[in-house]
């Protein structure tokens, strides 16, 4: 009997299992095929975000097992942890992407280069402290770069600070005055007809070719560095706004004026807008030439700056420092063109869907 009545348990329990089973299965035949198409993608979508992932564990798995090489003494500090906090922060963005769509898009579009980021940096930790490929001082390993950007944070935070204030002040003038005198080239024939020859002559010439001129001129390094870096950003935004000016579709114009607007109008509501594309190129061009002119204004006279200390410390072959100022440098100027492309997508927010990109 006791036997029996174990045989009837079990196969009541699997019956009861089995019924389990079906009514699962009852209810994933239930959900309609739309919302399983979305459910799959949403699944494929949360592993792409994993992917960043692998390269920090490999990077973090190489690092950790290998042992140093050159130099063998040498006991690392920075890099692990800053692996771990790199893989911290994107644990956030990963969850936040499961629940918000835009963040979702932006950690997808950056998966793969971020792994990609984190396995080059791997690379240059093996070819630098775990083989000794390339060797110090000329070429530091990344702990090291992160070593001195921590011990130095605040002479690269007051030097990245002197840095953007010399950038602004002559980018904000160049924009204002290459947007101005743009627009006066593409819509006056006697206007292009005196700045046509300036824009060919002094444009095309670098910043640092003027900038003895520009010190003399004004009688400071400081005002010769501005002046070299708006001319930097005043070229390509008048060439190219003036030019996307005269380049505006006739059929357009022939409109307004049909309608009664007058010049101002048509100028202010027809041609501007249509140099819309034109003058958001212009403005990543403008921020291009700048950083160049910038970096070399440091380099002639300007007391303080990120490419000024670059040359000091480069001179006495501490490297280490000079990496951490060169990534200060692309972290800045990375982040500068980011918001830069930012604007640009705001500019053009009404070409989304009618064209490819």
């Amino acid at each position: 009997m006791a036997r029996f009545s174990a045989s009837t348990e079990a196969d009541s329990s699997n019956q009861k299992d089995t019924a389990s089973i079906e009514s699962l299965m009852i209810r994933d035949s239930d959900v309609p095929p739309e919302r399983r198409v979305v459910l799959r993608a949403r699944s494929t979508e949360a592993a792409k975000m994993l992917i960043p992932f692998a390269g920090i564990f490999l990077a973090y798995l190489v690092h950790v097992l290998v042992p140093n090489v050159y130099p063998a003494t040498y006991v690392p500090k920075y890099w692990a942890p800053f692996l771990l906090g790199c893989a911290g922060v994107w644990t956030v963005v990963w969850l936040l992407g499961l629940f918000i769509v835009p963040v979702r898009k932006k950690a997808l579009r950056l998966s793969w280069l971020l792994a990609f980021l984190f396995v080059f940096l791997e690379v240059w930790d093996i070819a630098t402290l775990k083989t000794g490929y390339m060797k110090l001082p000329f070429i530091p390993s990344p702990d090291k770069v992160l070593e001195q950007l921590t011990v130095n944070h605040l002479k690269v935070i007051e030097s990245a600070q002197a840095s953007l204030l010399l950038l602004f002040e002559g980018l904000s003038i160049g924009l204002v005055l290459g947007f101005a005198s743009g627009v006066l080239c593409g819509c006056s024939r006697l206007a292009n007809y005196w700045l046509a020859p300036l824009l060919k002559i002094v444009g095309p010439v670098p910043g640092l070719v003027w900038l003895p001129v520009f010190v003399k001129m004004f009688g400071s390094s400081h005002a010769g560095s501005v002046a070299a870096i708006v001319l930097a950003a005043w070229f390509p935004m008048t060439l190219m706004l003036s030019n996307a000016i005269k380049n505006t579709d006739i059929a357009l114009i022939e409109r307004a004026q049909t309608l009664g607007a007058s010049k101002t109008r048509i100028v202010a509501h027809v041609m501007i807008p249509a140099a819309a594309p034109a003058l958001a190129d212009a403005l990543f061009m403008a921020l291009a030439g700048s950083f160049g002119a910038l970096s070399a204004a440091e380099l002639c006279g300007v007391k303080s700056g990120l490419a000024l200390a670059v040359s000091t410390w480069g001179t006495i072959a501490n490297f280490g420092v000079v990496f951490a100022y060169v990534l200060a440098m692309i972290i800045i100027f990375a982040t500068l063109t980011a918001l830069m492309f930012a604007v640009r997508n705001w500019l053009l927010r009404w070409q989304k869907g009618l064209v490819r990109w």
